[in-house]
């Protein structure tokens, strides 16, 4: 307990005295280390805008918890609701969650999005994709459903982010607070998943049901994944919350067991113990973690021109804090971060623009801001 708390003041003393920028109030720069660039409202009005996609002509698809989804068009930053969406869970961490445009958006208009599914006032995460069409969606079909029996009306822990790379679809979806869960491969808690885009299952994915069929699981043993991200050598990285301490930045591969809840670096919220140890044969360990906890959600890999002194570097948001943070990667591993953005709000998600430009999603109010290289 002594060296948590030493933690959380070492943690207080680097925020206020290392922060990594300086802002030019008169003039709405921001001065970070390597660059510097100026922040502006794009759209706002949201409950909690939770993710982002951009499509082919430059339009910004957001998602919002409350169960909607909005098209910024570009150039204007009109919103626009899109309509025929299915009804959400919203309560405590559910509603609409993560939003991913198809890369062949133009050819077949699919979009796909995360959501806390509703049965009988008690949810569970699914996965839908469909067609939009004159800001409406049709042809909507869930691709990811998991057996009823594992719904609950917990209100916790859906994950869920979605990264598409080539015809496959990942998704995170949180241990829905019944931990031990995590660590049983033939269950949908506290995993990685890994669909075709037509929601089949590839017949390589590691794990069998009891009939000997291929399952969704790509991974397990994660907590309450609310970040992915794909870097361009396509490695798969994961953003997960520990409990009190220990939030990961995870590499994803197959098959692989993440440990939670039997390895952890983090405590449960009264500060007693969750596990006494934080590596065990056969799981694996985190790229990095976070002791206090930051509280991450989304993430992405930057790749562009006008932030190219951060070409390669993991954005990463911060919900406790308030903060952007960019990691610095090499070989796999962290070797330097900054916080490059504090708007004094909680950072949902970030996302990186045709243009090159990084927009960030921020709560309380929920707005998107778009952050502009100065030269």
């Amino acid at each position: 307990m002594m060296f948590i708390k030493l933690n959380n003041i070492i943690m207080v003393l680097f925020l206020a005295f290392t922060w990594g920028q300086t802002v030019d109030w008169d003039s709405d720069i921001v001065k970070t280390s390597l660059l510097s660039y100026k922040a502006e409202l794009v759209s706002d009005g949201y409950v909690l805008p939770w993710g982002m996609s951009f499509l082919p002509d430059g339009d910004l698809i957001v998602s919002d918890i409350s169960g909607k989804i909005y098209q910024i068009k570009n150039g204007i930053n009109k919103k626009v609701s899109i309509r025929g969406i299915p009804q959400v869970f919203f309560r405590g961490q559910g509603g609409l969650l993560d939003i991913e445009v198809d890369p062949n958006f133009n050819e077949n208009n699919f979009i796909y999005f995360s959501f806390s599914d509703i049965v009988r006032n008690t949810a569970f995460t699914s996965i839908a994709r469909a067609q939009l069409i004159n800001n409406r969606l049709i042809n909507l079909k869930i691709i990811f459903k998991t057996d009823e029996i594992h719904y609950s009306s917990t209100p916790i822990h859906f994950g869920s982010r979605i990264v598409i790379d080539n015809e496959y679809i990942y998704f995170s979806i949180g241990d829905r607070g019944e931990r031990e869960k995590a660590q049983n491969p033939q269950l949908p808690h506290g995993k990685i998943h890994r669909l075709y885009l037509d929601g089949t299952v590839p017949d390589d994915n590691p794990f069998l049901n009891d009939s000997g069929e291929n399952i969704s699981v790509w991974c397990y043993g994660n907590r309450n994944p609310q970040g992915l991200a794909m870097s361009e050598n396509g490695k798969l990285w994961e953003l997960e919350h520990g409990p009190k301490g220990g939030d990961e930045l995870n590499i994803i591969r197959k098959g692989i067991n993440y440990g939670w809840p039997i390895i952890t670096y983090g405590v449960n919220y009264d500060g007693t113990d969750i596990s006494y140890i934080t590596h065990k044969k056969g799981m694996e360990q985190p790229v990095w973690y976070w002791t206090p906890s930051i509280a991450v959600c989304g993430m992405k890999f930057y790749y562009g021109e006008p932030f190219k002194a951060w070409e390669g570097n993991i954005l990463v948001t911060s919900l406790k804090f308030e903060y952007l943070e960019r990691l610095v990667i090499l070989n796999g591993k962290k070797i330097d971060s900054e916080i490059i953005y504090s708007p004094g709000s909680r950072v949902r998600d970030v996302e990186v623009g045709p243009e090159g430009n990084i927009y960030v999603a921020l709560e309380d109010p929920g707005r998107i801001v778009r952050l502009t290289r100065i030269y």
